[in-house]
């Protein structure tokens, strides 16, 4: 399930229309039309975090399906990772890892050797890697 059925059934589930959404996370109607339909696979800014509020979830469950609807809590990165490899086939494992190498390495080189990133920064890099190293594959 992509996150943007998932983001589509917990709507539903809320028995909410694309309109009720959109007021409720304060989002544009034609984005959250647009992010349903999957024409918009990473949306600007705070968007994803908004629609997780609204829906009573976490940005990793609506990105990933990671822990259980109303767990509003948010996971380190550590145990981000864990559970992806846990809930993923072999195959993919390699690409998780080279993934999210990649995302720490982005996180130095924007905030430095040592720093750390504010909260999700490492966990949206490694999606959106994650994912195009997921289109790539599948061509």
């Amino acid at each position: 399930m992509t996150w943007q059925e998932r983001l589509q059934k917990l709507r539903k589930q809320n028995d909410l229309t694309v309109k009720d959404l959109a007021r409720r996370a304060n989002v544009g109607y034609d984005n959250l039309y647009k992010i349903e339909k999957g024409l918009i696979e990473n949306p600007r800014g705070d968007t994803l975090g908004k629609l997780a509020q609204a829906l009573g979830v976490n940005e990793q469950f609506l990105r990933f399906g990671l822990h259980g609807v109303g767990d509003a809590t948010y996971l380190d990165d550590a145990q981000i990772l864990a559970e992806l490899e846990e809930n993923t086939s072999q195959t993919d494992l390699d690409l998780i890892d080279s993934a999210w190498k990649q995302a720490l390495e982005i996180e130095t080189q924007v905030y430095g050797p040592g720093s750390k990133a504010p909260t999700n920064f490492v966990s949206m890099m490694f999606a959106r890697i994650y994912q195009e190293m997921l289109k790539r594959n599948e061509h």
